[in-house]
């Protein structure tokens, strides 16, 4: 969960950026960590708290997008991290094929000897 709750701040910090500049979203963060104690780095661990500042301050709609957008990132970032694996492991398994196809007439013939 640490993983996704650091992954899922920093995407909620870039999307701020991107919606509202990065001065004004650094004076939202700032503004939330002192009226509310909520660090940026909690965001992600935090997320019901940080969707209700941002509503209260900014409006329902602009919270919203910024959370749907926010998740949208997350969700194509995750998919593209489980695309990387994915294909990591189908290489290993050929490789591991590969081997057994070499291997077992090998392993057969030793073992002919023996019976």
């Amino acid at each position: 969960m640490k993983r996704f709750d650091g992954l899922f701040s920093e995407l909620l910090d870039v999307k701020m950026k991107q919606v509202f500049g990065g001065s004004a979203s650094e004076l939202i963060f700032s503004l939330m960590e002192k009226q509310t104690c909520l660090k940026r780095a909690e965001v992600g661990a935090n997320i019901e708290a940080f969707h209700a500042y941002v509503e209260r301050l900014l409006g329902s709609e602009i919270a919203h997008v910024i959370l749907a957008m926010s998740l949208k990132e997350l969700c194509a970032k995750l998919q593209r991290e489980y695309e990387q694996v994915e294909s990591y492991f189908s290489f290993l398994d050929e490789l591991y094929e590969i081997k057994f196809k070499l291997l077992a007439p090998m392993a057969n013939k030793i073992f002919s000897e023996f019976s």
